[in-house]
């Protein structure tokens, strides 16, 4: 009976946050341009808070990652696990000018999959559902759209503040027909303009 109860009461503890799982909006995101190298870069929330990626896969120790907002179409981040579940956190710097707190930081620009190719974007899986996280706490999933081509992510304004973290975990892929792991190109977290 004791067992019973305490299984009950786990149960009931886990039910609203099933609930608050579903109940988060879905943002589809917006299929733009062909991606081309002579145009990467440009302006992004890195002209106020540069920020730290790592990804952090089930059961293992966060990684650095270099190759997400590097401007190049040519370098890929590819998933180390080959089952959905990894987060790529992004960390702002705890040190910046006071006035930078509350700087507007509104989404992001991905380029999806590993590019260099038609092939190796086949062979690698894609991004097809992310749940975003702010300082911890899930506000949004994300579905994306199979292309090569740049994808828009735009959601309400959020006060950025100094050692803020973002995060992405990925829910679910597009299967690759060769590697189960997801591949991206470039992710570009947009704001303070």
């Amino acid at each position: 009976m004791k067992h019973g109860l305490v299984l009950l009461f786990l149960v009931t503890l886990m039910l609203p946050c099933a609930a608050v799982a579903r109940d988060l909006p879905v943002i589809a995101a917006e299929v733009g341009t062909p991606v081309l190298q002579e145009l990467m870069g440009g302006c992004s929330l890195k002209c106020a808070f540069p920020w730290e990626t790592s990804a952090v896969a089930p059961g293992k120790s966060p990684q650095p990652v270099y190759t997400l907002d590097d401007d190049d179409a040519s370098t890929v981040w590819i998933d180390s696990s080959e089952i959905p579940g990894t987060r790529l956190v992004f960390q702002f710097p705890k040190k910046l000018p006071k006035e930078l707190n509350d700087t507007p930081f509104y989404g992001f620009d991905i380029i999806d999959g590993n590019i260099k190719s038609e092939a190796l974007f086949k062979e690698y899986a894609r991004l097809k559902k992310v749940k975003l996280y702010y300082n911890g706490k899930p506000f949004c999933f994300v579905t994306f759209s199979d292309t090569r081509h740049w994808q828009h992510v735009l959601f309400d304004d959020i006060d950025a503040k100094q050692g803020d973290t973002f995060a992405m975990e990925i829910i679910e892929v597009y299967p690759g027909s060769k590697y189960p792991n997801a591949a991206l190109t470039e992710l570009v977290l947009q704001g303070a303009h």
